[in-house]
């Protein structure tokens, strides 16, 4: 069972994620709370497996409320907001997700997948073996497998297969809500990797790294993502 915490100051957002889990066996709610500082203590308490925390809330600020808590007492966070502009904010603090309200239940079914291999659940849906990928009236169907890494480039991906880059119009969050999180990693705000693709970390003074992967390209590894990869990787 996935253990999960709701975290919101609109009670019409704590109904809508409780509605949109109904149905769902492998998720049971453990608490909710309104503000932050019951948030807090219900993180503190519960310490649930994944909790659903609003950006703004009145009291304090949803990213400074998991940023009180220790790394590795955090649980599995998906940001809930009505505005767009503090994206960066929730993936600085490797969010799972971050779901612009009012959401879907598509959307939300999605970030319910994505959380479920996030969190190596038992019942998690398969990863995409191959991508699609639209240019004007052809379409190539890119096999994950052969991908090296993922950059976001404005609006759309590039994914870098050998000396191929295919772009794709999609999302960086969307698209690694649909990798398998034990084959690829984030390093990055806007980079995704494929692990086994790696060759070499090395550390800079900043608490950052570089990654060298097996072509000889470099790419940057924010200490934001480094612990989780260095993890994966069973450094």
């Amino acid at each position: 069972m996935i253990r999960v915490a709701i975290i919101d100051d609109v009670s019409l957002a704590r109904e809508r994620v409780r509605l949109y889990l109904q149905g769902e066996p492998d998720f049971v709610i453990v608490g909710e709370a309104e503000d932050g500082t019951s948030g807090l203590a219900l993180l503190q308490g519960e310490k649930p497996d994944l909790a659903f925390l609003d950006i703004g809330l009145p009291d304090i600020d949803g990213v400074e409320l998991l940023a009180a808590l220790p790394e590795g007492e955090r649980p599995g966070i998906i940001y809930l907001t009505a505005h767009d502009n503090r994206a960066v904010d929730a993936f600085d603090l490797a969010a799972i997700d971050y779901l612009l309200k009012p959401f879907s239940r598509e959307r939300f079914a999605r970030t319910l997948a994505r959380a479920r291999r996030y969190l190596g659940a038992p019942h998690e849906e398969p990863a995409s073996t191959h991508l699609v990928v639209k240019d004007g009236s052809r379409i190539d169907l890119v096999p994950v497998a052969a991908i090296d890494y993922i950059d976001a480039a404005g609006h759309y991906l590039c994914l870098h297969v050998g000396t191929h880059v295919h772009l794709l119009r999609m999302s960086l969050t969307d698209l690694q809500s649909q990798l398998d999180p034990r084959r690829f990693a984030r390093v990055h705000r806007s980079v995704i990797v494929q692990i086994d693709r790696i060759v070499a970390i090395r550390n800079l003074r900043n608490d950052d790294g570089e990654l060298t992967l097996r072509d000889g390209t470099r790419l940057n590894l924010s200490r934001t993502y480094a612990d989780g990869l260095r993890r994966q990787l069973g450094l």
